[in-house]
Order: C-alpha cells, then structure tokens, then sequence
C-alpha cells in the first residue's frame, strides 16, 4: 500500500470543510479542526500519534493573533490545528493563512529532513517556528527512514507495525454529527464527511 507523502505540503490552499458557529469559547472548535486538519499540526505536519499524549499535544491556533484581532478570537475561519509548539513558537506573530496561500509553493523537504524555503515568505515560516531545528529534522528522519524501511521491506510485521502506528488515524475520531454548535454549521451537513462518519461506513483509509 502506497503511503502518502507525510512531509508533502499541499500545492493548493486548505478549503474549509467545516462552518461551526456560535461558541462562547474558541476551543470548542478543537474537534471541528481536529478533522478540518486532519489531525496534524498545519505548520510543521507533525501527527497526533507522533506524541505520547495524541490530540493533547495539539491546540486551536489563532492566523491573526487575539491579541492583534480580539473580534476574531471566535471565528472558525481564523483558526487552525497547530501543536502546542508552534502555536507557542508563532506568540502574536502574524502568519500566511494556509486557506489563502499553499505552504507547498513556499517550503520543500530535503532528503536530509532540513525544509527548503522556495520564497521568502517560506523562511519566513522556517525562521518564526524553528521548523530546521535540529531535534525537529531529526524527528523528520526517523520518518522518513521508518518509510524507506517499509518500501524495502513491505511485509515485515515489526515495520508493518511502525507504520500502522505512526500513518494510521487516531482511534478517537470526533464524533462532530454528536455535536451541536450554538450557531449552527454555516457548511451544513459537512459532519457527514468527518472521519469519523466515513469510518462508520467504511470508507476511511487505512494511512494518509
């Protein structure tokens, strides 16, 4: 089975699947970007299950900063899925939105596990968020290698295992059809193509 490529930023703008409205406190809006993102950091790519403690790793980040835009702070449309280092790392900074602007036409990965910066907006990424430091492109190998290992060696149950673990989904789908914003979902109906919806029926793949 061909898995894809987890370091790949996408080349197209992120489009919001999701339109949950009306909560009190932006981080009810977790699980909705847990999917809308398919549980991984928009910044960095790193998965929940590549921590110890899933989706507690991961937090609501604001692309326009409360402190800069308070009338923001609860709009779906200026949050993103971010691990608690980059929403650490990012603080008040101001950042490309990934539903505006493809990260994929601004950074590239290496075979060394460094990110390339195609422009000077991707730099701009790689030098706020530390995304080529060392222990992170250390972390980017182990991956890659994990993958190389799988390509040479596909039916090896040890290897299986590993790749099971680290490029299967979270056991803990959101139920979002479970859930009932105060405002409604402004993309009705959406909840029906969560991960969780698609498991159910059977659809969901075994890696992405």
């Amino acid at each position: 089975m061909i898995i894809p490529d987890p370091f790949a930023y996408p080349v197209e703008p992120h489009r919001r699947k999701h339109g949950p409205a009306g909560y009190a406190d932006y981080r009810d809006f977790k699980p909705w970007l847990r999917d809308e993102f398919v549980f991984r950091c928009v910044y960095c790519l790193f998965r929940e299950r590549w921590y110890p403690n899933g989706s507690a790793a991961f937090s609501v980040d604001h692309v326009v900063p409360k402190i800069v835009a308070p009338k923001l702070i609860n709009s779906y449309n200026n949050c993103v899925y971010s691990c608690i280092r980059c929403n650490s790392l990012k603080r008040a900074r101001i950042t490309i939105d990934p539903t505006e602007i493809a990260y994929g036409n601004h950074l590239r990965l290496e075979n060394n596990g460094r990110l390339s910066a195609l422009t000077s907006v991707g730099q701009d990424l790689i030098d706020v968020l530390y995304l080529n430091e060392e222990n992170i492109v250390s972390f980017r190998l182990y991956y890659i290698r994990m993958l190389h290992d799988y390509n040479e060696s596909p039916l090896i149950p040890r290897i299986i295992q590993d790749i099971e673990q680290a490029f299967g989904f979270p056991s803990d789908l959101p139920d979002l059809k479970s859930l009932r914003p105060p405002g409604g979902n402004s993309r009705s109906g959406s909840e029906n193509d969560s991960h969780h919806a698609r498991r159910d029926r059977g659809e969901l793949g075994q890696y992405y």
